[in-house]
């Protein structure tokens, strides 16, 4: 008679266990897939930073009138370091308060003695038009921009708030190119003036103060007379 408390042995192997990928190895599968996605829109190789003042083939920036296939081949402004002037001279009407009572401590009586009240508003109305001044400067240079895509030439001078002109030309329309770098501080910083000379009687531009004027060049006189491929 059977013993029916023990069980048949059984012949057959179990399957042998599947190795599971680790989970981080899988997020970071999916995050190289990501990151070699060219079609994702959130992603720029070659992005226009805030200070940045020459860029080749950027990406991430428009303009109004660009067409359908249109390329950006350069993002130019001028040179960061034109900006020292007034940065510089902003630095110091901020710091020049703080000499007010050393100055009071040395002439004595000779300054008129005023309410606490006055010295509150002069010093909020003097450090708003720091500010202001400052922030006039930093616009200026940073909304005027050059942009030289594969079909035209783009000029975008900005001034005080309310000036705003764009001037354009096509390549085909570009006769000549050239830049000026006079002086050992233009030299040494590698920044220049640009000329680039249009047919007939269409304006000239001028790119004053960009850097590495030179490359600048180059790429324009190889894009003169054909379109870029």
């Amino acid at each position: 008679m059977p013993d029916i408390f023990i069980a048949e042995p059984n012949n057959e192997e179990p399957p042998a266990p599947q190795k599971e990928k680790p989970v981080s190895e899988e997020k970071a599968k999916s995050k190289q897939t990501l990151l070699s996605d060219e079609d994702s829109p959130s992603i720029f190789k070659n992005p226009v930073r805030l200070f940045c003042s020459f860029k080749a083939n950027p990406d991430g920036i428009t303009f109004q009138s660009q067409e359908k296939d249109e390329k950006i081949l350069l993002f130019l402004r001028r040179d960061f370091i034109t900006n020292a002037k007034w940065i510089l001279l902003g630095i110091s009407l901020a710091i020049l308060p703080l000499f007010l009572p050393f100055t009071q401590h040395l002439l004595g009586n000779l300054l008129p003695s005023l309410p606490v009240k006055f010295y509150i508003i002069f010093f909020v109305s003097y450090y708003l038009f720091v500010a202001t001044y400052l922030y006039v400067n930093f616009i200026t240079w940073y909304y005027n921009v050059a942009l030289i895509t594969d079909q035209r030439v783009i000029d975008v001078n900005f001034s005080t708030l309310v000036y705003k002109d764009v001037a354009t030309t096509k390549l085909s329309l570009v006769q000549d190119v050239s830049y000026a770098q006079v002086g050992v501080v233009r030299t040494f910083f590698d920044y220049g003036n640009i000329l680039i000379q249009t047919a007939g009687s269409l304006d000239n531009f001028t790119f004053e103060s960009a850097p590495k004027p030179e490359e600048v060049v180059h790429i324009v006189e190889e894009l003169i007379g054909k379109r870029y491929e």
